[in-house]
């Protein structure tokens, strides 16, 4: 089957999502307009791919800014084909969790704010303004042989910051230099021996004020991610095939905390990054006589760090096969199982994993060199070692996701400023594209094969095609459809003397018109 053909086949599905045929038909449309146009991934290029220049385009507009669906509705496909990829009935789900930021420049656009930029260096850190977004992807990869994984985007949640009242932006203001003073004066009176000691009085602390501190931890990244945790385990129990399957989620350091180990939906693992001098305790042994005052003791002896198990020799390393940077390898890891720590809580067990330095040569010959070791923490200490291993690996799937979205889909570049275009375009774009992946596996598999456009020469054999290829591929069928008597013309085609009136049985090959025959 065609790539093309897999696609619209996946985009069917999107038709109960809409109340009305005809906002289906127009959501169908601008689907192929805004992954196929050539230019900025905008919403008018995307109505001029389809060929609908000359016509009332506020439709289009209204699509994202007034037509009543659920952008959540149009990732249902992934998860209807989700059981079909996995390897076993007993296989648990792995996903992969991160945050984003797309880039704007307009000041009144809705939620933008500004934001660490990650590609700043790391003597001078600095400020970008953009959207923020929390994105969950599926992982999947092929069961006959153990190769490169793929992440399917099922989740793309806006994450805007909490908007501060103005009334409390000067009060704030001029409490930081009312504690500036304070302290200034506290400096003082330390210094002379008659000070006398006068109690604290509480800060009053308005409702205004009271109701910001709680929209700022509701809107928090980590408050987010557990939502969309729970979205995706809702989505899972919505289906039999993976309702009793277990979530193995896998997340960096900035998740790994107690806002979301504490508030893990049922059935669900976590896996993530932890700090190489974290405290971590042993389980509190059974003889243990309890305290007869203060509180009870729920934790056993402290146990040593993840440093300190890097560096001790009495822990025996084991090597697990995965399949990292290109081939199957054997990383050697160190494990640490039944450990405790105070922000999981004394009744959640965890497994430490840490993964020794790996040595890698910049060229032949060249001196040895060391990668960072990383230091790992999971919620089920039985979790096979492999599994577990695979699935932190795999996480640089979603990073991948990040910069395909960005530079070659073009999420969030379009110029809209209504509150609701503003989070439902991005979200449509990332649907687009995660169905473009799911088709891409369905019709051909995981590996790259003669389907696709052949690579040039000066690029090394590819394991499994790239976006940029599937957005070729798919251009390529669609212009088949319109030449299939004719042979593809190439450059030098162009430079032959012509008659006069060849140019009006040529088809119309510009950007504005690539997608006519598609949509």
């Amino acid at each position: 089957m065609l790539l093309l053909e897999k696609f619209d086949e996946l985009l069917q599905p999107w038709r109960s999502a809409f109340a009305q045929q005809r906002t289906w038909q127009r959501a169908h449309r601008l689907a192929y307009g805004l992954l196929l146009c050539l230019r900025t991934h905008l919403t008018s290029n995307a109505i001029c791919a389809t060929g609908r220049q000359f016509l009332d385009w506020s439709a289009d507009y209204r699509l994202f800014s007034r037509s009543p669906w659920d952008p959540h509705a149009l990732f249902d496909p992934i998860f209807d084909h989700l059981a079909a990829l996995l390897p076993s009935e007993q296989a648990p789900v792995i996903a992969a969790l991160d945050d984003t930021l797309c880039r704007k420049t307009g000041r009144h656009i809705l939620g933008a704010t500004y934001a660490r930029d990650p590609l700043s260096p790391p003597f001078h850190v600095n400020l970008v303004r953009g959207l923020r977004f929390v994105q969950a992807s599926l992982l999947v990869r092929a069961t006959h042989f153990l190769g490169p994984a793929r992440a399917l985007p099922v989740r793309f949640e806006p994450a805007p910051p909490a908007v501060k009242p103005p009334s409390l932006k000067g009060t704030h203001k001029h409490a930081r230099k009312d504690q500036r003073n304070q302290k200034k004066n506290q400096e003082k009176s330390a210094k002379q021996k008659t000070r006398v000691r006068t109690a604290k009085k509480p800060a009053v602390v308005s409702p205004e004020e009271q109701e910001y501190r709680l929209q700022k931890k509701l809107c928090a990244l980590t408050q987010v991610g557990v939502r969309v945790l729970h979205s995706l385990r809702q989505a899972l129990d919505a289906r039999p095939d993976t309702q009793q399957r277990q979530l193995l989620v896998s997340g960096d350091g900035s998740y790994t905390n107690r806002t979301v180990l504490r508030q893990l939906p049922e059935r669900t693992t976590f896996i993530g990054r932890i700090r190489k001098d974290a405290k971590l305790f042993l389980a509190l042994p059974a003889t243990v006589v309890t305290r007869s005052g203060g509180r009870p003791r729920r934790y056993g002896a402290q146990a040593p760090t993840p440093e300190q198990v890097l560096h001790d020799d009495a822990v025996p390393v084991v090597k697990v096969r995965c399949f990292a940077a290109g081939e199957v390898r054997k990383i050697p890891v160190k494990i640490l199982r039944t450990v405790y720590w105070r922000k999981a809580g004394a009744d959640m067990p965890l497994l430490l994993v840490v993964i020794k330095p790996l040595g890698y040569r910049l060229r032949k010959g060249s001196k040895l060199l060391y990668r960072q070791p990383a230091f790992l923490i999971c919620t089920d200490p039985q979790l096979d070692l492999q599994t577990l291993l695979q699935a932190y690996i795999d996480r640089w799937e979603i990073e991948c996701n990040h910069r395909d979205e960005k530079s070659l889909i073009g999420a969030a570049q379009g110029q809209v400023w209504n509150p609701l275009a503003v989070t439902r375009l991005p979200q449509f774009q990332v649907a687009i594209y995660s169905l473009l992946l799911l088709a891409s596996i369905l019709a051909y598999g995981f590996q790259r094969t003669a389907a696709y456009l052949p690579l040039p020469r000066w690029r090394r054999k590819s394991i499994r095609p790239s976006v940029l290829d599937l957005l070729n591929l798919l251009r390529d069928q669609i212009f088949a459809r319109q030449m299939q008597d004719q042979a593809t013309p190439i450059i030098d085609d162009f430079a032959i003397p012509a008659p006069a009136d060849a140019n009006a049985s040529k088809p119309p090959l510009g950007s504005e018109t690539l997608c006519t025959i598609a949509a």
